[in-house]
């Protein structure tokens, strides 16, 4: 049984809707955000961002910068197609992402 199976791209679409702020790479294969924010608060966020991943069994890659946090979710285990695994992570990303003062 495969880890998630890819969404289509109407699904892609509409879970993509209720997520503003965040966008699709150029070859739709990851779900993207970047965040601002002080560099500190960036790095608590990250680490929160981490706690969830682990929650959730499912991870992103993290780039922190100096008054940014880009987030990058693909699903690797579905040939790096997006699936209801990735708009899950957002969307609780999403939904902690003001209480640490992100933009």
């Amino acid at each position: 049984m495969a880890y998630a199976d890819p969404l289509s791209r109407k699904e892609i679409e509409d879970r993509l809707a209720e997520l503003p702020g965040w966008s699709l790479t150029n070859d739709d294969t990851t779900l993207t955000r970047t965040y601002r924010l002080a560099h500190l608060p960036a790095a608590i966020f990250a680490l929160h961002i981490a706690g969830i991943q682990a929650e959730l069994d499912h991870h992103s890659d993290l780039t922190l910068g100096y008054d940014t946090l880009t987030v990058a979710i693909t699903t690797h285990a579905a040939g790096a197609r997006l699936t209801e695994k990735d708009f899950t992570l957002a969307a609780r990303i999403e939904a902690v992402s003001a209480g640490h003062g992100a933009a």
